[in-house]
């Protein structure tokens, strides 16, 4: 095994969701812990059964993104559901967004958000989150000895003991909470009552449209894409994949984003039963210069990890037994470039090729070092 293969990090199965009969378990996640310097975490959280995803809560220092899709991943533009998200400013009276076809939600840092209501469930309902930062840090509303709102702060080493094993710290696993539809409708009710009609965080929702490519019939048409040009004030990039036949993506000739990260997750495109669905074998070419290049193989889900200064050439898809899902996602607060290897006078050379006029570079940028001619 090559260097470079370490760079493929394996979505190992996570039962932490397993006594929550309303979503899928094992889920997929990929957090900052499990990868040195990546600063974010993410992962897919499947909702299977009418319910409500958490109380309503701010994170200390991250931004959100919630990716909501129906399950079928092959078939993203035909899933009907509904979800209605709730954020705003005050827990007692929060602003609703009814949602019924692939969108974005950007919850910046410090806005009141959740619950995030499954209302119309099918088969099941896709949602990707995203936190740029960290997300242990949490302040929950509650009610003090007089009976006045205020709140408190959750942080990662805040614990109580299980209910059923009191030598043990609650993990969260769900047994002790009730999603059946009495429990939940009650809970909902006051939040529809108090809401906020203000409309303030409208343009954090965006509906994303079907992006009909070039990229051949083993790639199904439209996609999901996104970025900058959907929402302005948002620095994320990202595209949803399906594929159905063997196929080359991306670069023939070894490329480099210089200081901007990549990352790629794969996965069935069934996201109820994401490993099972997984049926293909994909090669990506990596490497720390474009001279010493490893091809990284796998055939079970997760993500390629693209570090800054690692060179990535095409993606290979050379098995497809069932649809695959692909997900390139970028972390960016400017628009990519791509550094690529010339040949000029007999000479090795490094140029880039611009997407967009890059303005105020970062001091490490290597764009510094890669003059045009």
């Amino acid at each position: 095994m090559g260097k470079m293969q370490e760079l493929f990090h394996a979505f190992e199965p996570n039962m932490i969701k397993l006594y929550w009969n309303q979503y899928t378990s094992p889920r997929m996640e990929f957090f900052s812990n499990e990868v040195p310097g990546v600063p974010f975490g993410s992962g897919f959280l499947v909702a299977i059964k009418h319910g409500f995803m958490d109380i309503p809560h701010i994170h200390d220092g991250a931004d959100n993104y919630f990716i909501f899709t129906g399950p079928t991943l092959d078939n993203i533009w035909e899933d009907e559901f509904e979800v209605d998200m709730f954020m705003g400013d005050s827990a007692q009276s929060m602003e609703m967004y009814k949602i019924t076809k692939p969108t974005v939600v950007h919850v910046p840092a410090g806005v009141w958000h959740c619950p995030v209501y499954y209302k119309n469930v099918g088969r099941g309902i896709n949602n990707f989150m995203w936190y740029k930062g960290t997300s242990t840090g949490r302040v929950y509303p509650k009610i003090d000895e007089n009976g006045e709102p205020t709140v408190f702060y959750e942080k990662d080493n805040w614990v109580h003991p299980c209910k059923y094993e009191p030598e043990k710290n609650c993990v969260y696993c769900g047994r002790c909470f009730s999603q059946e539809d009495g429990p939940v409708n009650e809970y909902m009710k006051p939040l529809f009552e108090n809401m906020s009609h203000e409309h303030k965080y409208a343009n954090c929702i965006h509906e994303l449209k079907p992006d009909y490519h070039n990229l051949g019939d083993a790639v199904v048409s439209p996609r999901i894409t996104f970025g900058q040009d959907d929402l302005p004030f948002i620095d994320r990039e990202f595209s949803f994949n399906a594929i159905v036949k063997p196929c080359k993506l991306g670069d023939d000739e070894p490329v480099s984003n210089g200081q901007i990260a990549e990352f790629i997750w794969f996965s069935g495109c069934d996201s109820v039963d994401p490993w099972n669905s997984f049926d293909a074998e994909v090669e990506i070419m990596l490497g720390e210069d474009p001279d010493h290049m490893e091809k990284v193989v796998f055939d079970k889900p997760g993500v390629i990890a693209v570090h800054p200064g690692i060179w990535r050439g095409p993606i290979t898809v050379k098995r497809v037994g069932k649809p695959l899902f692909m997900q390139p996602w970028y972390m960016s607060d400017k628009q990519r470039y791509k550094i690529v290897q010339k040949t000029v006078d007999g000479e090795k050379v490094k140029v880039f090729q611009e997407k967009a006029d890059i303005k105020d570079p970062t001091p490490g940028d290597e764009l510094f070092m890669f003059l045009k001619k």
